[in-house]
């Protein structure tokens, strides 16, 4: 089976409260498939969003709206749900000395965004007496690359096992692992398993749909989210499972080369 960064990731995020377990990092541009010239600009500080509205008003001229959104509830479903209030802002010309004065804020409606996973939402918002509610997911535009070797691992729990017993088993592979791109599959080579799978990239993140098999003879499938080539290494989640039991966890590494 799987295993991650450390043992202690693994214990720490169990304890957290739920705005924090998932972390998913949903900073990003996000479109509407098929619907160019708009957008909504996210970045996330903790569980904080802030986002900046890029569409068209009255008359199909171009308006900026903004808003902060808190974590509000992850529903039953695995829905993550984040809200609060949209604004509008005046300010001075670019052309003429900033004067801050000039600036000025109206709240004009409220904003909901309810992410079904990493990289797809629902956008629902309403601008005065105007509702809109979109589909919306990162917009990509350039591929990144994880091929690498990497010190680290990964760390995972089981849920779901046939056995109950086996249930909240803690798995760690840890070590020098190496990630290449193979007759077009991406394969992960852990200490103790392999995975291989294809790899989607969804705006700044990638997505890995695979199998995996592992040296003490266990095989199954998983699915690596959120993978990110972050500043010298590593980060993502998955979730797994096989005959017998149901994982998730966590894959990390330092950059060697």
């Amino acid at each position: 089976m799987l295993s991650a960064i450390s043992l202690a990731i693994a214990t720490a995020a169990s304890s957290l409260p739920a705005a924090a377990t998932t972390f998913t990092n949903y900073s990003d541009l996000w479109v509407t498939q098929g619907e160019a010239g708009w957008g909504l600009n996210i970045s996330q500080q903790a569980d904080i969003l802030f986002g900046t509205f890029f569409v068209y008003g009255n008359g199909n001229q171009p308006t900026w709206y903004s808003g902060t959104f808190t974590y509000q509830a992850t529903l039953a479903n695995g829905v993550v749900v984040y809200g609060g209030n949209l604004y509008q802002t005046t300010g001075p010309s670019i052309d003429t000395p900033f004067n801050p004065a000039l600036v000025g804020y109206s709240q004009v409606g409220l904003a909901t965004l309810e992410f079904g996973d990493d990289s797809h939402a629902q956008l629902r918002y309403n601008v005065n007496a105007t509702v809109v509610v979109k589909q919306i997911t990162r917009l990509t535009f350039a591929s990144q690359s994880l091929a690498g070797t990497y010190i680290g691992g990964t760390t995972d729990f089981t849920f779901d096992c046939k056995d109950p017993l086996r249930n909240n088993l803690v798995t760690t592979d840890a070590g020098q692992f190496a990630i290449s791109e193979e007759a077009g599959k991406l394969v992960l080579r852990l200490p103790s398993c392999t995975y291989t799978g294809l790899y989607t990239q969804q705006g700044q993140i990638g997505h890995v749909d695979g199998t995996y098999q592992c040296l003490s003879g266990a095989v199954g499938t998983v699915a690596f989210v959120g993978m990110q080539d972050a500043k010298g290494g590593i980060v993502g989640n998955y979730t797994g499972k096989d005959n017998f039991c149901s994982f998730r966890g966590n894959i990390g590494g330092v950059r060697l080369k």
